[in-house]
């Protein structure tokens, strides 16, 4: 395969406050954005070097591989120039990536299944440990298998647990430095808690549902998702699929990764793909009044977010889509790993909202107030594994015509020192 970090290099990346003829430049989010791209083809070409030597088999990447912009943010801060502020591909797609993963732990070899149970859970227990020393949760009666189900699509979503083993006996991890280890491999161990919260939705005697996924990118997940819970009508929002062209049009200059699925075309026919930006909340507004509140349409019952983790982006999923989701559905976002883009989404918004989950309104705790006014009636639980949190609705009903301006994430959302009640000395 062609160096993914030459293709970065024939980029033009330029940053900063404005372009020579005066023109505005970027946003930070937008650098952001392009950042994750440039950055996910340096690391995937470090470990194709590191693991080729084990022999690889190749599997397409997705979106857990959109990662930190550490690399680009210091070129950015030791540029010598301060009038450079566009950016532009040279070429119609950004760089091809391709995940390199070490043959033995190809989740996608019939070779490699979960391998002998070796210890079941004590009784009450909802899983089992198999020989490679990967816990895995077992469907209960009438489920699909979230884990097999995922081994079909080459999402991102479940390689973590048998690639562990074998990275950290070869060296050939992905993250090697990360002090825990179940961080250092390529991938995710979200099968878990997919198969726990998922699992009902997967069965064959389900209600019809809506489910919305944010961020498509090349459809892995998606597919996932629909083979997964064949009774749900499956949305995606994908901003790559935007025309070609400057972003202060509207549009998207950086190469539809989205078309890359084999059924790109007939998700947009049957108006489950949508293009457009998940953190604006003026088109999640015409998505839902157009596309998915429609007259005879199945309840909202499940969200995840795996769009750009970016803090910002994610507290705007829980701030629109949550309230309107059915009682005893779900939103669950992704990828809450410790990075740049990503931390104050764990450090800042996670904080608050877990108080809120426990908020009461005693009168005699005078100091104990909401962080969150519009959300925390209406929930019921929040279930976090590593990277992933899922969030559980209350009783109360959905709010189908919550107003716009109650849909935005509030001052606080990412600053938990502007909710009084988290401050220092509160009782």
């Amino acid at each position: 395969p062609s160096n993914p970090s030459n293709e970065a290099k024939r980029s033009t990346i330029m940053v900063l406050n404005k372009t020579k003829d005066g023109r505005p430049g970027m946003s930070v989010t937008q650098v952001l954005l392009l950042a994750n791209l440039i950055v996910m083809s340096l690391s995937s070409y470090r470990y194709l070097k590191s693991a080729i030597n084990d022999g690889t088999s190749v599997v397409q990447g997705e979106e857990a591989s959109r990662l930190p912009p550490s690399d680009l943010e210091d070129r950015i801060n030791s540029s010598s120039s301060t009038e450079v502020a566009a950016v532009s591909i040279t070429s119609d797609h950004p760089p091809e990536v391709e995940h390199h993963i070490p043959a033995e732990v190809n989740r996608r070899s019939s070779s490699l299944l979960k391998g002998p149970v070796i210890a079941d859970t004590p009784p009450g227990g909802i899983g089992q440990l198999h020989s490679g020393g990967a816990y895995f949760v077992k469907p209960r009666e009438g489920e699909r298998d979230f884990y097999e189900t995922a081994k079909t699509t080459a999402t991102d979503k479940v390689t973590a647990p048998n690639a562990l083993g074998p990275c950290l006996k070869s060296g050939s991890c992905t993250r090697p430095g990360c002090v825990r280890e179940a961080c250092r491999p390529w991938g995710h161990h979200y099968d878990t808690i997919y198969q726990q919260r998922l699992g009902p939705y997967s069965r064959d005697d389900t209600a019809p549902f809506q489910f919305l996924e944010v961020g498509f990118y090349n459809g892995a997940g998606y597919d996932t998702y629909r083979k997964f819970m064949p009774n749900a009508e499956a949305h995606s929002i994908e901003i790559a699929c935007l025309p070609k062209g400057p972003r202060e049009e509207g549009k998207w200059p950086w190469g539809n990764f989205a078309e890359k699925n084999p059924r790109y075309q007939q998700y947009l026919d049957e108006d489950r793909l949508h293009c457009g930006d998940g953190n604006d909340v003026n088109y999640l507004n015409e998505v839902w009044t157009t596309s998915m509140n429609r007259v005879g349409a199945p309840p909202l019952r499940v969200v995840v977010d795996d769009g750009a983790h970016i803090a910002e982006h994610m507290a705007q999923t829980v701030f629109f889509w949550f309230p309107r989701i059915e009682p005893r559905g779900i939103l669950i976002v992704e990828d809450i790993q410790p990075i740049q883009e990503a931390n104050p989404f764990r450090a800042q918004f996670l904080p608050q909202i877990m108080k809120d989950l426990h908020y009461c309104g005693d009168p005699k705790q005078n100091e104990d107030d909401v962080c969150f006014p519009t959300l925390w009636k209406l929930l019921a639980s929040i279930h976090c594994e590593l990277h992933i949190c899922v969030f559980e609705r209350s009783d109360e009903p959905a709010i189908k015509d919550l107003s716009l301006e109650d849909s935005k994430s509030p001052k606080n959302a990412l600053d938990l020192k502007q909710c009084k009640s988290m401050m220092n000395g509160h009782r």
